[in-house]
């Protein structure tokens, strides 16, 4: 029998239509047989069919509001909402509904209102007054704290956590079980938030959300032993700061902050005074007048956080600045990505601060160098967004799930190739921080330039501080002056180098610390 040569098998194959591919195949006995998929998922509730290029799409059925589809039948139960003129969803709180024939669906009414100290109960449709009834003691709420925590407890009520459940109300949700967890205290667990018609003081994110039940140590505020925890680690707030509506958290563990410890651990030339800026735990002890960690990770009192949530955040609040930031961002980024003070004969460390606002680098006689524009130093004010401009960049989808959730710029760094690569979706668009000022293809455009310039011109000054280099300028071999001249060459170099955003800070300050230590070494070389 004639057979098909493999190359004929593909464009054959290829030309029939995916349903019909095992008939066809059985007509051409050299084509190797291509099965078809099996796409029956088991679920009733879902139909099967095969695309066109060959792959399963389940799509769900649609069963009108109120109504479920059971699995095991394929069939919509429960409630008929729309029957004929009359609509009813469950919520008494809604008014008289009505049916939207067209999609049967319950349309709300006007809703009922409340005096204050009262909410309307779904179940009846009548006001009622919040009470405490079902407050047990497990747990005894914010305003227990008071007499011993008062400026803490006024600190607090001015933050989003303290409205978290009215915030959730607000957008119709404050039944909805999956969001109750996290904008109440002890939701779900014993003595814990109920509704607000029995357990009202539990409402909005407390003490207890974060410290845990208080009362065993009301009850015995003596005791010691009975003192709520307080712990700084970023996974407290991980508990409720994650999944595709809100991924802080799992941002920040993709972020650089998060091993800021790690990191640290792994430098040769670390020491503890360095636990400033890569541990929370340290930073907490030297707050509150403590005896700090150290660095040795075999030690008893070894730093265990890294830079968590709350090195930046303060978690009772009390401070002026959104978002419940300790300081203004550019002071707050400023504390640990500056170069302090380092002076001739050192090597300048993390200045981004200083490379952006235009300032650190030196001339040959060792004074501040200066220039008469820096494009991105005009965020830097008190009001200013500063590095958040960029580096924290969010991005909010409609309906977010796992493949597109939410993005709240807690990777610190859209530009991350590694995280762009590994989780794009944890990522705003790249130049999404820089749309203000500038189209995406332009400051792509702009960062390309910009920084193969500033590549090339460390490139080409490296050899002359190289030691093993036929270009290296030997200091010994200078006079006191040049020498001087030399060390604010390599302190720029060195400057321009650990900015590391390769110009794009601030090209036109990168530009003139080169400038000028490219005028000196071409003066020492004799060029």
């Amino acid at each position: 029998m004639y057979q098909l040569k493999p190359r004929w098998c593909s464009m054959y194959t290829s030309a029939i239509a995916v349903a019909l591919v095992g008939l066809a195949l059985s007509l051409a006995p050299g084509c190797p047989v291509v099965p078809q998929p099996n796409c029956d998922d088991g679920d009733a509730c879902t139909t099967d069919t095969v695309a066109a290029d060959g792959t399963c799409v389940n799509t769900a059925v649609t069963c009108d509001t109120g109504q479920t589809c059971d699995p095991a039948t394929g069939q919509c139960t429960g409630p008929d909402l729309c029957d004929g003129n009359t609509c009813d969803d469950g919520n008494g709180c809604n008014g008289v509904e009505t049916c939207d024939a067209a999609t049967g669906d319950c349309v709300d009414g006007t809703a009922v209102e409340c005096a204050d100290g009262e909410g309307c109960n779904p179940a009846t449709g009548a006001c009622a007054a919040f009470s405490d009834s079902g407050v047990t003691g497990k747990f005894v709420g914010a305003t227990t704290c008071i007499p011993c925590h008062g400026e803490t407890h006024t600190n607090w009520l001015m933050t989003a956590h303290a409205g978290a459940l009215e915030a959730l109300e607000a957008i119709g949700q404050g039944e909805n079980a999956a969001c109750i967890g996290c904008h109440t205290v002890g939701f779900g667990e014993e003595g814990g938030f109920v509704d607000r018609f029995t357990t009202n003081s539990l409402a909005g994110v407390q003490c207890e959300n974060c410290h845990g039940p208080a009362g065993d140590h009301v009850a015995n505020v003596g005791d010691v032993s009975l003192r709520p925890a307080v712990n700084m680690s970023a996974s407290v707030c991980g508990e409720c700061h994650t999944d595709a509506h809100h991924p802080t958290f799992d941002e920040w563990q993709l972020s650089k902050h998060a091993t800021a410890l790690e990191g640290l651990r792994a430098n040769a030339f670390a020491n503890d005074a360095c636990l400033e800026c890569h541990s929370q735990d340290y930073r907490y002890a030297i707050e509150e007048g403590d005896d700090p960690p150290v660095l040795d990770a075999a030690a008893d009192n070894a730093a265990q956080l890294s830079i968590e949530c709350a090195t930046c955040h303060a978690p009772h609040g009390g401070v002026a600045q959104e978002h419940q930031l300790r300081k203004p961002i550019a002071n707050l980024c400023g504390e640990c990505h500056t170069q302090e003070e380092a002076t001739l004969g050192s090597s300048p460390h993390h200045p981004q601060l200083e490379m952006a606002t235009g300032t650190g680098a030196v001339l040959g006689d060792g004074s501040d160098l200066t220039v008469g524009f820096s494009p991105h130093a005009s965020l830097f004010g008190n009001e200013g967004e500063a590095c958040a401009r960029c580096h924290v960049v969010a991005h909010e989808f409609e309906d977010p799930d796992d493949v597109t959730p939410n993005v709240t710029g807690h990777t610190f760094n859209p530009f991350d190739q590694e995280l762009i690569d590994t989780a794009p979706q944890h990522q705003a668009s790249q130049y999404e921080g820089c749309a203000d000022c500038h189209d995406a293809a332009g400051a792509e455009q702009r960062r390309t330039d910009v920084q193969a310039e500033i590549d090339a011109r460390l490139a080409a000054l490296a050899p002359v501080f190289d030691s093993g280099s036929a270009e290296y300028i030997d200091p010994a071999t200078l006079s006191a002056e040049d020498q001087t001249r030399l060390s604010a060459a390599k302190f720029n170099y060195d400057f321009v180098n650990a900015d590391g955003s390769r110009g794009v800070h601030n090209s036109f300050y990168a530009r003139a610390a080169l400038d000028e230590a490219d005028a000196i070494v071409t003066d020492l070389s004799g060029g």
